[in-house]
């Protein structure tokens, strides 16, 4: 059995097979619609027929030998030589097949939800959905080119992303509690435009109480003021976000290791503003710079590019997509605003903010420019090899032989 290809393999790979599917009439294509415990699948000679309609595999190694059983078995009557898989992902009960039908030779590429989503009424016409549609509609998105390259990350960066998906999963439950404190627990307190008087601030937990400030006075002894069912409730909360806390102190910390096992963190790491928490989180989310040949379609990928919906004398205003991974957006924002602390950076944050002076969201969209600069600079440095240097014309220093 051949071994899973080097993902620069693969790009390259990938580029060639994106710009040749919509007229390559010597591909067998795979559309897979992917579940939990089966997956439904059709195959077609490239823009000639389908050859088989739809059939139905379990989600084991029986169902994948089966599936590349039927794959032979077309190759031999059409006398495709290429075999291209869609995969339409849903979670990640897509991986176990995409790295077999990789060791076995074929081409796997991952179709778009939201692509499929609109390219699955043009069908029939029809507004219902199910397995043997999404199959041929992945097959159908193959004929046309709308595909995205599948990355299969291995290593250091493989573990890295693990670790950022469960900080990422810490911190919106971190958030979710805030947010409880805020609309629930926190009015029934006292008033929102007013600080907590001191009897009720020192009855609550240490991890609440961060979170507040007390009015001015002598510091209260905590004597049991709060009835028991809001007691309850703050100390139920005080704990749920004193262990999220400590989760995600504890990932914090094992990230900054493992991104060090990776090259570009060093360079991403000169960066201003980037930290160690920021790094290691823009290393998981882009993988591998080698990935993208234009700077715009890193920007598509964080959400930052500028979109804008017009109809005939109709012209909406500038906005960014917020579209792409809402994760390496949310570092790229964190390091702005530590570009911002430095004296350099609210020098350019203050240039940013003169220039939409008198719009109410001025801040926010400095901010956000700020952020888009950021990308751009780690766009730089990653690509040239080279550390962040303010004194040259793009911030590039060469490294000394």
């Amino acid at each position: 059995m051949a071994t899973v290809r080097d993902n620069a393999i693969r790009v390259k790979r990938f580029r060639e097979l994106k710009a040749t599917l919509r007229t390559d009439r010597t591909r067998l294509l795979v559309g897979i619609d992917v579940a939990q415990a089966e997956h439904v699948v059709q195959l077609r000679h490239a823009h000639t027929r389908v050859v088989v309609p739809t059939f139905t595999i379990p989600n084991s190694t029986r169902g994948f030998t089966q599936l590349w059983t039927w794959i032979q078995q077309a190759q031999r009557t059409t006398g495709c030589r290429d075999v291209v898989c869609g995969l339409e992902p849903t979670g990640t009960y897509h991986q176990a097949l995409a790295t077999f039908l990789e060791a076995q030779g074929a081409d796997v590429v991952r179709c778009s939800s939201s692509v499929a989503y609109w390219n699955r009424r043009t069908q029939d016409r029809t507004w219902d959905k199910n397995d043997r549609k999404d199959a041929a509609n992945c097959a159908d998105l193959l004929e046309q080119g709308k595909v995205l390259f599948a990355s299969q990350p291995t290593g250091p960066l493989a573990e890295l992303r693990h670790l950022v998906k469960c900080l990422r999963r810490a911190r919106t439950e971190l958030a979710a509690c805030k947010a409880r404190w805020r609309t629930t627990l926190r009015p029934a307190l006292a008033p929102m435009g007013d600080a907590l008087p001191q009897r009720l601030w020192a009855e609550l937990p240490a991890a609440l109480q961060a979170w507040e400030r007390a009015a001015p006075g002598r510091p209260a002894v905590p004597k049991g003021r709060l009835p028991l069912g809001l007691a309850t409730a703050c100390a139920d909360l005080g704990a749920q976000v004193t262990a999220v806390q400590g989760r995600t102190a504890t990932l914090e910390a094992a990230l900054t290791p493992l991104a060090e096992r990776l090259p570009a963190y060093t360079l991403l790491r000169t960066i201003p503003g980037v930290g160690p928490t920021v790094g290691a989180i823009l290393l998981a989310e882009i993988g591998d710079i080698g990935w993208f040949t234009k700077f715009s379609q890193l920007r598509k990928l964080a959400g930052l590019d500028i979109v804008r919906v017009q109809s005939g004398k109709f012209a909406g205003q500038f906005r960014i997509s917020k579209c792409g991974r809402g994760l390496l957006r949310w570092a790229l924002y964190h390091a702005a605003v530590g570009l911002a602390r430095t004296a350099a950076g609210q020098a350019r944050l203050a240039a940013l903010k003169t220039k939409r002076r008198g719009d109410r969201y001025a801040g926010f969209k400095a901010v956000t420019e700020l952020a888009a600069k950021q990308l751009r600079v780690v766009w730089g440095v990653w690509r040239s090899g080279m550390p962040y240097d303010p004194t040259r014309a793009g911030g590039l220093r060469r490294q000394p032989r």
